[in-house]
């Protein structure tokens, strides 16, 4: 579980993936940043691996690196953990809401395969 939101987090960061979020979302990503940057602190490796990610997002390894480091951390330092989770769940939370002819999707659970789609034409078949 904990790599999972590891893994969110860095995608997030990396990509600044506020646009993925909707209106308002900036401030909550710039939030979640400045939680992992106090924890990393400056000039320690993870936080040299949380710039380079954010610097050179389209690098999926430099994202990997991120969520390694933050699962490393959020192992270490439960509180860490506990907000890191509790702010993660507050951007990425059901209170999506998708601007006239967007689409928000929201999936919340367990499961080996997830579809979500949107103005499907015809048939779909799996």
């Amino acid at each position: 579980m904990e790599e999972q939101i590891a893994l969110a987090v860095a995608t997030a960061l990396a990509t600044k993936g506020a646009e993925a979020f909707g209106a308002g979302a900036r401030e909550a990503i710039a939030s979640l940043f400045r939680l992992v940057r106090d924890r990393f602190g400056a000039g320690t490796r993870e936080s040299v691996v949380l710039d380079g990610a954010v610097e050179h997002p389209e690098e999926q390894w430099r994202q990997t690196a991120l969520a390694s480091a933050l699962a490393e951390v959020m192992a270490r330092d439960p509180q860490f953990a506990t907000a890191l989770k509790s702010e993660w769940h507050r951007l990425a939370g059901p209170s999506i809401i998708a601007a006239q002819g967007q689409v928000a999707n929201h999936f919340s659970g367990t499961a080996e395969k997830v579809v979500q789609a949107r103005d499907v034409r015809g048939d779909i078949v799996f």
